[in-house]
């Protein structure tokens, strides 16, 4: 072989490695500019809009029942979204009056829910017909149907007495109340707002939420409580 054919079979060898570098050069240098992961995600929140009235179905994986809610905001965080949401229909909460006179709500998971609740739908039944349906949604027992409002002068009647009410004592109205085995039971509205967190579907294909457990909200609601609280005060001092 001669120096010539050698000389060209050398260029071509330099033109092929050349390629290959200039192929290989942009991916490892890419790779070296790679954010760490606590960069990767930005935790955000925002309100979503008043006049959204979408209603989503928060499912309760454990014993999938669902709970229909408007969204409130919509949180991020770690990568994960998050839905905050508010019951479409009214919440409600079964108690009973113990020997002190105080008003103590039953647990959903309580065994004397499976007792109550029952004879508790079932006035409701009686009294309202079909206009209302006591259901037992998860995480709150729910109202289905219209409560009439009440007057403005049992509302202030009612301020009046809730002057002498702790801020820690949740504000209830009394819907109905009925005995069982000498112990008094009461249907009670819950006037302050009841706020649902669920995951986003990983179903892309249904448009819905999946409640936390008990672990997940441990970890989580300490940071959505936190963004939302921030976010609060944003839109506060933009406000003032």
């Amino acid at each position: 072989m001669t120096n010539s054919q050698l000389l060209l079979i050398a260029i071509a060898l330099i033109s092929i490695l050349a390629q290959i570098q200039a192929f290989t050069t942009p991916v490892a240098f890419r790779s070296t500019h790679i954010q760490p992961p606590s960069r990767l995600y930005q935790n955000t929140i925002h309100k979503v809009p008043d006049d959204d009235d979408t209603s989503i179905p928060f499912l309760d994986p454990t014993s999938n029942g669902f709970i229909e809610c408007y969204a409130d905001s919509i949180a991020i965080v770690d990568g994960i979204e998050y839905t905050i949401g508010n019951p479409c229909d009214t919440s409600v909460s079964l108690c009973y009056f113990d020997k002190g006179d105080n008003l103590v709500p039953i647990d959903l998971d309580d065994p004397m829910m499976d007792k109550i609740f029952p004879l508790c739908a079932s006035i409701v039944e009686d009294e309202f017909g079909e206009e209302l349906v006591l259901e037992r949604t998860p995480q709150t027992l729910t109202l289905v149907g219209e409560l009439e409002e009440e007057d403005d002068e049992e509302e202030d009647d009612e301020d009046d007495e809730d002057d002498d009410v702790s801020d820690e004592e949740e504000e209830v109205e009394i819907l109905l109340s009925f005995e069982e085995e000498d112990v008094e039971y009461v249907l009670v509205r819950l006037l302050d707002p009841v706020l649902l967190v669920g995951k986003a579907s990983e179903d892309e294909n249904q448009h819905k939420c999946i409640l936390l457990s008990e672990d997940e909200a441990d970890k989580i609601m300490p940071a959505l409580e936190k963004m939302f609280l921030e976010y609060q005060e944003e839109i506060d001092s933009k406000s003032s």
